[in-house]
């Protein structure tokens, strides 16, 4: 079945499906126009499908479970194992022969790196980079990760572990968010290639103007008083004891701070009577949506800049590891 550029395995989706004949279907962002095609081929195969009504934020976006639940697109995160959870991944064939676009920028040795629906070929690009020069590393899974060399938006330790090894980064994929915090992990130059337009693009100054909007949300809740801090409600997000860490670090810098839970962090936020808020939900949710809140929503990295625990200049991405 065709889903936009990709495709998933209809035999997979039905066996994962198994003896069930009522399903919900959950589906990221790309992919939700798509839902009435899914139910009319489940619905062909003697399966009530009932669509989630809002988007799947990745593969750790579930919570409390009382049917059988199919993730379209996403690969399982490992540790998070459920026996009513089931994945089925979307895929984008491709040649990897397009990354002799890359072979002249890069240095001698290139580290890998890649997301779900491109993963497949990653082996079949460490190939075609050797047999052009190069010496090709590919970092180990994670327990959040199914595949070696693949990078969440929460987790790029595949690739921080080879950093000391490469010169410079490929990232095989079609968007920006994951590239640049892939360089501000690893602090190697990443380049952007994209299979499904063809195209190669070097991110670094992509990656300056994310750090220059970042600073500035910072600077913006520099003179907050009272912070809500979010506790995320989904399973795959839940950082309890952060949150109270970063709780306890405001009150010892003389500043208020209170625990908020949820499931979806919407600009909803903003009616609340807090200054400035710390997530330690999702950690796209401050960069990816920044600009729909009025006031700072931050990092629990940034929220230690601000506070004076940590230097600018080592600002990092926040990782779920």
């Amino acid at each position: 079945m065709k889903l936009k550029y990709y495709e998933i395995d209809e035999d997979e989706l039905l066996k994962k499906i198994g003896d069930e004949k009522r399903v919900v279907i959950k589906l990221p962002e790309g992919f939700i126009n798509y839902s009435s095609k899914i139910s009319e081929f489940l619905s062909k195969n003697g399966i009530d499908a009932i669509i989630y009504a809002s988007p799947a934020y990745g593969a750790c976006d579930f919570v409390s479970v009382d049917k059988k639940t199919i993730f379209i697109g996403e690969a399982e995160m490992p540790y998070l194992k459920n026996k009513k959870i089931e994945f089925v991944e979307a895929r984008y064939e491709y040649e990897v022969k397009f990354l002799e676009k890359v072979v002249d920028s890069v240095g001698e040795k290139v580290g890998l790196a890649s997301i779900t629906p491109f993963i497949h070929k990653i082996n079949d690009a460490k190939k075609f980079l050797e047999e052009n020069g190069k010496i090709v590393y590919i970092g180990k899974k994670s327990r959040r990760t199914k595949y070696d060399g693949q990078v969440l938006g929460c987790d790029f330790s595949s690739a921080t572990s080879i950093a000391n090894m490469v010169d410079d980064f490929v990232f095989i994929g079609d968007g920006f968010f994951h590239a640049i915090g892939l360089a501000i992990a690893t602090r190697k130059n990443v380049f952007v290639a994209n299979p499904i337009s063809g195209e190669i693009k070097k991110c670094n100054e992509m990656k300056e103007k994310l750090l220059k909007q970042r600073y500035a949300v910072i600077a913006k809740a520099m003179d907050a008083k009272n912070f809500g801090i979010i506790v995320g409600e989904k399973k795959g997000q839940t950082r309890y004891r952060l949150a109270i860490e970063m709780k306890k670090l405001a009150e010892q810098h003389g500043r208020k701070a209170s625990l908020m839970m949820a499931n979806n962090i919407t600009s909803y936020i903003d009616y609340f009577d807090f200054d400035a808020f710390v997530s330690t939900a999702c950690p796209r949710v401050a960069i990816d949506d920044a600009m729909k809140f009025k006031k700072p929503v931050l990092t629990p990295i940034e929220f230690e800049i601000l506070l004076g625990e940590r230097e600018w200049n080592n600002y990092e991405f926040d990782q779920i590891l």
